[in-house]
């Protein structure tokens, strides 16, 4: 049986322990933001990478009963260089994940009914 859940990774930002995972909360969130969630894979990534770190770290502070929230202008402020280049790699894998899990085995399973 295939395992279906989320990746995730953990990351540390200002002192704290993050868990980081693309969910339907992070999705929609950052959906909001874009009008529509393919507008955030459109034009320059960093800011979408940004938003996207925002919205899997506002996501586990709420369910942690955190009283903090991050915006990916904040975030952009605050990551060196070095710093976005590693989370990016990290985001983009997670959000990947999130999106196309069961999709490459889609074309397979109908080629057998066939």
């Amino acid at each position: 049986m295939e395992d279906i859940r989320l990746k995730t990774a953990a990351w540390r930002y200002a002192d704290r322990e993050f868990v980081l995972r693309c969910n339907m909360n992070v999705l929609a969130d950052v959906q909001s933001i874009y009008g529509d969630l393919s507008s955030a894979f459109e034009g320059g990534m960093m800011r979408s990478v940004l938003d996207f770190l925002a919205a899997m770290m506002n996501d586990y502070a709420e369910s942690q009963n955190w009283q903090i929230r991050y915006t990916g202008r904040e975030l952009g402020r605050d990551l060196s260089w070095q710093e976005f280049q590693q989370v990016q790699e990290l985001v983009m894998d997670l959000v990947t994940s999130a999106i196309s899990s069961g999709d490459e085995e889609a074309p397979d399973e109908e080629a057998s009914k066939n």
